[in-house]
């Protein structure tokens, strides 16, 4: 059975405001590279996270 990964970035705005884009997809670069493409512009990301998950 095929696994797939999850990442979430905590994303920063112009205002300084906070909030959390998710994707997931077949490993981590390919879920991460997804979860940038949604930052919105003017956004950069501060953290990274990949949430716990069965093995």
């Amino acid at each position: 059975m095929l696994k797939s990964m999850e990442v979430v970035l905590t994303v920063e705005n112009t205002e300084g405001e906070l909030s959390r884009i998710s994707a997931t997809d077949a490993d981590y670069y390919t879920a991460l590279a997804a979860a940038q493409a949604k930052i919105p512009e003017g956004s950069r990301a501060i953290n990274i996270r990949v949430p716990d998950r069965d093995m």
